[in-house]
């Protein structure tokens, strides 16, 4: 009876979202590691995770005065209403969840984490956030926008500084948080 409650107890937990979400992490990660990718894609990686570091919020700046209707004052604001709501939900959130980053850093480029812990990507966050914005204001740059962000976060998987789920995350929040600071700017 004990080992029937035992094998019960097994298929509950890896039902459990939670542990079938750590399970696709762990899975990912493992494919990654150990992976070396061609010169080329270390460099586009890395320009890509240096891109999140903040400096795409420079594109609003360039991409405002491109809207041509003389609202460049309402698409900065906007911009500091979202990049101040997606820099402070991340911070607020990785101290609530406090996860650990992946446990090995790659050894093919120096690159470190600004933080020590993962949940969401704060790069992914800001990236898709900046997308969304300049996807509001100039619709025909959605797929580079959005495939720059996608890149920024494939990035911090890659660079073994994020589980897949932590990017997935980043990207929903910086998406919602973006579309809602355009909202209440209004």
């Amino acid at each position: 009876p004990a080992l029937a409650g035992d094998a019960r107890r097994g298929r509950v937990a890896s039902m459990n979202p939670i542990h079938l979400l750590s399970h696709s992490d762990d899975w990912v990660s493992g494919r990654v590691h150990g992976w070396r990718p061609p010169r080329w894609v270390q460099v586009w990686m890395v320009a890509s995770t240096r891109l999140g570091d903040g400096w795409a919020w420079l594109a609003l700046v360039v991409i405002a005065p491109a809207r041509g209707d003389g609202r460049v004052g309402h698409a900065l604001a906007e911009m500091m209403v979202a990049a101040v709501a997606v820099n402070a939900a991340q911070v607020a959130l990785k101290r609530a969840f406090r996860r650990e980053r992946p446990a090995v850093a790659v050894a093919w480029w120096d690159i470190h984490a600004p933080d020590q812990f993962s949940f969401p990507s704060g790069h992914t966050m800001n990236a898709f956030a900046v997308a969304t914005l300049v996807t509001m204001h100039v619709p025909l740059a959605a797929p580079l926008a959005f495939a720059a962000a996608a890149s920024v976060g494939a990035s911090r998987v890659v660079l073994e500084l994020h589980y897949v789920s932590d990017v997935a995350a980043g990207a929903t929040l910086g998406t919602v948080l973006a579309s809602l600071a355009a909202a209440l700017v209004g």
